[in-house]
């Protein structure tokens, strides 16, 4: 069975963009490592989820996938194709965000401390999701590729948005703010919404007719 599974995800994983992610992961480190030398920094500028937007950057090439425009010549369907993507890279993400995030906020003055850990990760997981569907409709819409620069515009649009959106939907604030569980209610809800254009834009290629 296991031999099986092999040799199956092994041409999968040769299509995965390897090079991002470590790029995205090398970031990530570099970036909680700066801030933890900084302690006189802003809460943003210390805020673990600039580490995660690095990883969101290169995770927005994990999509680009030439064969994924003729899927639909296969019995592998092109949703199964990006989620054995997604399996695939997600160690490495889960690795790289866990040992970053439990560094961030146990350093000595952090801003975000360890009870804020679970909260910080739905940040992350809103994150990917919103740019991976990105990417994937990115990929839907203009039959590129190669659309993986379309999907890392999306971490830049969400700190874009953490930063200028008004104080009544703001997406960034701390714990000790009293819309911080309001803050994260909009994130769950971000996590939805990027769950759901991926599913929506992983659909087959032979059924875009019908879209």
């Amino acid at each position: 069975m296991i031999p099986a599974l092999l040799s199956r995800l092994t041409p999968v994983a040769r299509t995965v963009a390897w090079p991002a992610l470590l790029a995205g992961t090398l970031a990530c480190v570099a970036i909680i490592a700066a801030a933890s030398l900084a302690p006189d920094w802003s809460p943003l500028a210390r805020w673990p989820g600039l580490g995660a937007l690095a990883l969101c950057a290169g995770a927005a090439f994990l999509l680009d996938d030439a064969a994924s425009a003729t899927v639909s010549a296969t019995p592998r369907t092109l949703a199964r194709r990006r989620l054995q993507l997604i399996a695939l890279a997600l160690p490495l993400l889960f690795t790289a965000w866990t040992a970053c995030l439990w560094y961030a906020t146990s350093t000595q003055g952090a801003w975000f401390g360890p009870d804020t850990r679970l909260a910080l990760s739905v940040q992350f997981a809103a994150m990917l999701t919103l740019t991976l569907a990105a990417s994937a409709i990115a990929l839907r819409l203009m039959s590129d590729e190669h659309a993986g620069w379309s999907g890392a515009l999306a971490p830049l649009a969400i700190l874009a948005a953490a930063i200028m959106l008004p104080e009544r939907w703001a997406l960034l604030t701390l714990p000790s703010d009293t819309d911080w569980t309001a803050a994260q209610h909009r994130w769950y809800a971000l996590l939805s919404i990027g769950a759901l254009g991926l599913a929506w834009a992983s659909r087959d290629p032979a059924n875009r007719r019908h879209c």
